[in-house]
Order: C-alpha cells, then sequence, then structure tokens
C-alpha cells in the first residue's frame, strides 16, 4: 500500500442531530491550520494509543515516507575515527609480536606458517600453555572483533549516506502531526522536539534528517499538481465524495491518482506538439517564419520535456538537437 500523497482534514460541519458541535480539532497539515470534522464522519486511528512515540511511531509506520531520523553524521564519523585508530595501533603492535615469536627459536614460529598452530597455543601442558603464552593468539583474536565492528560502522554509514533527504511535504505534514491534537498536549519534552522543526518555525529542522523510505523521484508538473491537490479537493467540497482514509482518519489522496491525472496531461501534450508544429509550419509563408517556428517549438519541447518528465539534461539535449 502506498502512502498517501496528500492529507485533507475535514471542515467544521452542523451535526443534525444534535444542536452542538464537538470540541476536538485536527490539524491540516498543507495550511497550519485547525478544523474539525463531522462527527459522523470522524475516525481516528490514534485513539487508543498514548500521546507520544507510541502515536508518532503509528503514524511513521502508516506513512512511511514520515519516518525520517537523524543520521548523525559527526558521531558516526567519530566512532569511525576512533575504530581506525585503534586498528592501527592493534597492526603495529600485531607486527611486533609476529616478528618477536617468529625469530624466538622455539615452536612459535609456526605460527606464520600454521593458523591451527597459532590458535591451538592457548592448549595447555601441565597446567601451562604449550608454548608458554598466548600473547598473539589473544592479539589476532581481538583484531578479528575490532574489524568486524569497524568494517559493520563502516557499511553502515556508507548505507546512510545513499539515503535520501525526506521530501518537502512529508517534512511539513510531520510537523503539523507532532505539533497538532494527535500528539499533545503535552507535546514531545525531550531534546529532540525540534529535530523536525515546528509549525511555526518549519526552517528549524536538523538538516541530517533521512528519510527510510523517500518518495520516488517525479516530473516537476506531478510535484506542482500533488502540492496544490488538497486545495482543488478542499475547494470543490471534497469532504462530501471522497472517503475517509481508515488507517489515517482522513481523506487521502494517493500518489498513483495524482501520476494517473499527470501521465494523461503529458500523453496530450506529446500527441498534439507534432501536430502543432506542423500545422503552424503550413502557415508560414516566408523562410523566416518556419526557421522562427522551428526554434520556438524546439524550445517548447524542451521546456515540456523538463516539466513533464524527470529527462536528464543529456535526454533533453539529446531530443532538441535531434
Amino acid at each position: 500500500m502506498y502512502p498517501p500523497t496528500k492529507t485533507l482534514r475535514l471542515p467544521k460541519m452542523p451535526n443534525s442531530t444534535a444542536g452542538t458541535q464537538e470540541s476536538a480539532t485536527q490539524v491540516t497539515p498543507l495550511e497550519g491550520k485547525t478544523e474539525a470534522p463531522p462527527p459522523s464522519a470522524r475516525s481516528d486511528p490514534f485513539s487508543n494509543l498514548a500521546k507520544g512515540y507510541p502515536t508518532l511511531a503509528t503514524r511513521m509506520g502508516v506513512i512511511p515516507s514520515t519516518a525520517m531520523f537523524r543520521r548523525f553524521g559527526a558521531l558516526n564519523a567519530r566512532n569511525l575515527l576512533y575504530l581506525q585508530n585503534d586498528l592501527i595501533q592493534l597492526e603495529a603492535e600485531l607486527i611486533e609480536l609476529e616478528k618477536r615469536d617468529y625469530q624466538s627459536g622455539e615452536y612459535k614460529e609456526f605460527y606464520a606458517h600454521d593458523s591451527r598452530w597459532l590458535f591451538t597455543s592457548n592448549v595447555e601442558i601441565k597446567g601451562q600453555p604449550r608454548d608458554g603464552d598466548t600473547d598473539q593468539r589473544d592479539m589476532v583474536i581481538r583484531m578479528r572483533d575490532l574489524l568486524k565492528e569497524y568494517n559493520h560502522a563502516l557499511i553502515q554509514q556508507s548505507t546512510i549516506l545513499q539515503m535520501k533527504s525526506p521530501d518537502a511535504f512529508d517534512l511539513k505534514d510531520i510537523q503539523a502531526f507532532l505539533w497538532g491534537d494527535a500528539m499533545g498536549p503535552p507535546w514531545l519534552m525531550g531534546p529532540d522536539k525540534y529535530v523536525w522543526g515546528t509549525v511555526k518555525k518549519p526552517d528549524t529542522y536538523s538538516r541530517e534528517l533521512v528519510c527510510l523510505r523517500a518518495r520516488e523521484e517525479i516530473d516537476q508538473f506531478s510535484r506542482w499538481l500533488g502540492a496544490r491537490a488538497i486545495r482543488y479537493i478542499k475547494a470543490c467540497g471534497g469532504y462530501r465524495w471522497k472517503k475517509l482514509d481508515q488507517s489515517l482518519g482522513v481523506i487521502s489522496v494517493r500518489d498513483e491518482s495524482i501520476f494517473r491525472l499527470t501521465f494523461w496531461v503529458t500523453s496530450a501534450i506529446a500527441s498534439l506538439l507534432p501536430v502543432a508544429s506542423i500545422w503552424v509550419l503550413i502557415k508560414q509563408d516566408s523562410l523566416t517564419g518556419r526557421l522562427g517556428t522551428i526554434a520556438g517549438f524546439n524550445a517548447l519541447i524542451s521546456i515540456c520535456l523538463t516539466l513533464f518528465t524527470d529527462a536528464r539534461r543529456t535526454d533533453v539535449f539529446a531530443v532538441t538537437a535531434a
């Protein structure tokens, strides 16, 4: 199930069976306003949860694109630096120890030729280690554990750095949710309460936020339309014909609905452009006019490729130059 692209909070509606309205409010992420849905339509999936982390975790589970967290780049780098320093020191000590044992003239020289001899050096004979000590064996085991921890941290950090930043709408949505009725009062009180920013100061969020499942890269037209879909649905009285999303308790518009609409719009434009260019060329009598028409339509095609598709610069150049 894809996460909803936009969320619509229902406006206040009169109660047909009572003369009063309930006072519960919900926050509209898009506008930061509070609106009370009609009692007959309200469905709160968070009503059985404690306000705070339980509610926030459930919301992030329902909409994975809002599951955003700090990557702690500096702390992860510190950890790698500390582990790297320990490994460098351990490597130097191990080299010296290997040299000492190899030159000892005893059975320890076999350590460099057969690892089984090294790792059985802890075998005791008459209550004493077989070769007198197990220094090299202990250091190799320590090196393995430290190297495993270092490699694991290195791979984790590489994976984290490839994670994408959250979408602007998802960030705005989680800000409204964090400071809405579903989370308080009281709202988050710990030092992490400003990690995502606030409704009043949306730009104060941490620049280290990464999303567990970021939204797909889409064209600018789909992004523009998606950002305004709720506004248009609300203006058309969407609360009258759209059903509530039971997992969110609100009216929602999903990504695939936006993509389907923009696909048809893009297809129509792609079909009409060649016909329009030929029709205009036919109307031009002079060579200058025809050249100007060709140049104009080339520019128009470049703009359409940029706005209506996710084409790269090389793709745009190749199409317009063809």
